[in-house]
């Protein structure tokens, strides 16, 4: 008559309310959303059954005596504490503390706790000035888009990251033990690796990957817009036309690269500082790798694909990489640059502050 749920329901409620039936009752109907729930007599049949074999199921043919199990009221109560009092405990920590099997705890946290591990994100912590930069961004943007017809499509979106031959950084022990995403972001300064790769994202697709084993300096970088523009160029349908934009990194700003970007996209350029040197153009607003296609997209996917490669020397590492860049096809970039309105839209309702991702 009852499903699993709804008995393991009854149990935890009855003993919960201190045994009340009536309160059971009551919280039956409201958590099934049910006119009538179990009478008084159901519901202590049913718990002296679990307390008596350890089970809310059916009673087998044959079984005999009480069968053994760590899920009991006592225990969930207790794991439920612990996690109450900490939420980023471990299922090993838990399990220590309460002498409970592991598998137990686990058992405990998602079947009768409905509990789930989520993944902590990392961010980089927004200074308050920037918040309003990006709102300011966001609304230009926008108003460009909704009044004025502009297509974000026609903007290449630049950015570097770095790849190294030993991997990821580890982040498999970052968990929040919850019923709900808790969408809990931990501020933390960024690290950067060794080697660098450089690439551009448009709705045409991608130009690069373009690599870098040295530091990265104002002049090459240039040398890497050069290229760039090369083939940039070629693609283009309507000329002067298409947008550019980069970040704010120090080896960027220079006068080398914005006489550079004047010179082949004029007032079509975001980036940090253009306007204050060419009195055109539109300031790319600081702490916004959540904006940058090449952050919130092309990074991870191509580390999820390079590295299952494992490439043991930067040769190979930097092959993979072309390699991976080929494997996008244009269709998905298209939907990653919509996914990029999107975003807009959430961060002027986040008021500027981080923002949950946004699933493609």
């Amino acid at each position: 008559m009852y499903s699993i749920e709804q008995r393991v329901f009854l149990v935890l409620e009855y003993h919960r309310l201190k045994e009340s039936p009536t309160a059971t009752r009551r919280s039956f109907q409201a958590r099934f959303n049910v006119p009538k729930g179990p009478d008084a007599k159901t519901i202590r049949t049913l718990f002296a059954k679990f307390q008596r074999t350890g089970s809310v199921t059916d009673d087998l043919v044959g079984n005999v005596g009480r069968q053994q199990t760590a899920v009991t009221p006592e225990n969930v109560a207790t794991v439920s504490g612990i996690i109450q009092q900490n939420p980023m405990s471990s299922v090993r920590r838990i399990a220590s503390e309460t002498g409970l099997k592991r598998s137990s705890t686990q058992k405990i946290l998602r079947k009768s706790l409905h509990m789930f591990p989520f993944k902590i994100q990392t961010h980089q912590a927004i200074p308050v000035r920037a918040v309003q930069q990006r709102v300011d961004f966001a609304n230009q943007m926008l108003t460009m888009i909704d009044s004025e017809g502009f297509d974000v499509g026609c903007i290449w979106f630049t950015d570097e990251a770095h790849f190294h031959l030993n991997g990821f950084v580890n982040k498999q022990n970052w968990r929040f033990w919850g019923s709900e995403n808790p969408y809990w972001c931990e501020a933390k300064p960024l690290y950067s690796p060794k080697v660098t790769v450089w690439a551009a994202v448009c709705s045409r697709g991608i130009i690069g990957p373009f690599f870098i084993r040295e530091t990265v300096t104002s002049e090459r970088y240039v040398a890497i817009l050069e290229q760039f523009v090369a083939i940039q160029q070629v693609l283009e349908d309507r000329p002067r036309t298409e947008w550019f934009m980069q970040d704010g990194a120090r080896p960027h700003r220079t006068e080398q690269v914005f006489r550079f970007l004047d010179e082949y996209f004029g007032n079509r350029v975001i980036a940090l500082e253009y306007p204050k040197f060419t009195g055109a153009g539109t300031d790319w607003p600081p702490y916004s790798p959540d904006l940058t296609p090449c952050d919130y997209f092309l990074w991870g996917t191509l580390k999820d694909i390079v590295y299952t490669k494992h490439p043991a020397t930067l040769d190979e590492l930097e092959s993979a990489i072309c390699v991976a860049c080929k494997s996008i096809s244009v269709e998905t970039v298209r939907n990653v640059m919509a996914n990029f309105i999107l975003r807009l839209r959430h961060l002027c309702c986040a008021n500027g502050e981080h923002f949950e991702n946004i699933v493609m």
